[in-house]
């Protein structure tokens, strides 16, 4: 069974999605000093900026400011995408699930490869999906909810956060009353546990842990960064908390919603007054093909999240800050910021639980409607 995910765009917006190709391909030049002249160059210049986002300075930081790609179908393990404007230099992937079809769409972005998948072949779940839908001749389709509600969710299982091509770190969700390298867990929260991957050859990867707290791993090494609780069954609009290698409670997470707007806020906790260190931010969207630019990706086109991790400078004042992906930074190990990989495999199980959510939701509204239609069908024959 093969699927195609096709990039869609409505009647009227097709005719700007050309002009804006025109002006990126370079093809309008303006020419003259005169004032539209000018208005007219620094349009195209802002043009360019917004399709193509801020420059990635140095591979070896993430942008102080990004955005996180979600997924738009399940078949594909890239649960995240993160890209600068149109420059894709990580993902968050599932472990252990590849698809068997390889993409149409490769684009080599920063030396890193990535499947876009728009050709996604041999899907793995398609018995999965068959088996609740029973056609039949009384009416269109009969869903089974039992099947339907019974679907493995991705919310459980393992993530690999990957930058520039490397597995940078990898995360184990528990739930609650689960079992976690034969410990039991006794909590009624489910439990992520984050560790980074090296293969000691990292610049900072040995600054500020200790020999006892490094695994040996079936590739390089596990440096546990942490352990996330209660992201997945607190409130929707609630908290949950970061606890270090040691246990010790180091930082608050708060979930909340604005108007059309989702929120993700990671503050340290023992200080007066917290600063928030990272942002999180999931606004609303149309569909894709009312976007003013096509999608960058067509299994990756229905929005994501927009993230901003700050620091302080020399003056204790809150700035933007890019952040180091690859080890152990001293900087931030000094004024106890989290590892980056903690903010984004939190982020792609928040954007599971949210799928899991809008699945289960979409699924129980099918089969009552497959149930009302099979009442009205009967109630038509008894007329």
């Amino acid at each position: 069974m093969t699927a195609r995910k096709q990039m869609e765009v409505v009647e009227w917006l097709k005719w700007y999605r050309l002009a804006i190709n025109d002006i990126l391909l370079e093809k309008k030049v303006v020419v003259g000093a005169s004032y539209f002249d000018v208005l007219e160059a620094d349009f195209y210049s802002a043009i360019h900026a917004a399709y193509y986002g801020p420059i990635i300075e140095s591979m070896d930081l993430l942008p102080d400011r990004f955005e996180a790609e979600e997924r738009s179908v399940c078949e594909t393990p890239e649960v995240l995408h993160l890209v600068s404007g149109r420059d894709l230099f990580g993902m968050v992937c599932l472990v252990n699930k590849i698809p068997e079809l390889s993409s149409s769409c490769n684009k080599k972005l920063n030396s890193f490869t990535s499947a876009c998948l728009d050709n996604c072949g041999s899907i793995e779940n398609t018995s999965i999906f068959m088996n609740y839908v029973e056609v039949n001749k009384d009416g269109p389709s009969h869903m089974n909810a039992r099947n339907i509600l019974s679907q493995i969710s991705d919310a459980y299982k393992d993530l690999e956060l990957h930058v520039n091509g490397r597995v940078v770190a990898v995360a184990t969700r528990v739930p609650p009353k689960g079992q976690f390298n034969g410990v039991q867990n006794e909590d009624s929260q489910d439990q992520i546990h984050v560790f980074l991957n090296s293969d000691g050859n990292s610049t900072h990867i040995r600054r500020g842990c200790s020999q006892d707290s490094i695994l040996d791993g079936a590739v390089g090494l596990k440096i546990p960064l942490g352990t996330i609780t209660g992201l997945g069954t607190s409130p929707e609009e609630g908290s949950c908390f970061v606890y270090d290698r040691s246990g010790i409670k180091t930082h608050v997470i708060m979930k909340h919603r604005t108007l059309l707007v989702k929120h993700v806020h990671w503050y340290a906790v023992g200080d007066k007054v917290s600063v928030c260190e990272c942002r999180c931010s999931r606004a609303r969207l149309p569909p894709s093909r009312f976007w003013l630019f096509e999608p960058r990706c067509g299994m990756h086109d229905i929005g994501g999240w927009y993230i901003e991790t700050f620091g302080r400078d020399k003056k204790g004042r809150t700035v933007p800050s890019q952040r180091h992906w690859d080890g152990f930074d001293e900087s931030e190990q000094y004024d106890k910021r989290l590892h980056p990989a903690m903010y984004l495999l939190a982020l792609a199980y928040r954007t599971l639980d949210l799928e899991d959510t809008k699945r289960r939701k979409r699924a129980f509204k099918n089969f009552v409607e497959s149930q009302l239609f099979r009442v009205f069908h009967w109630c038509k024959k008894l007329v």
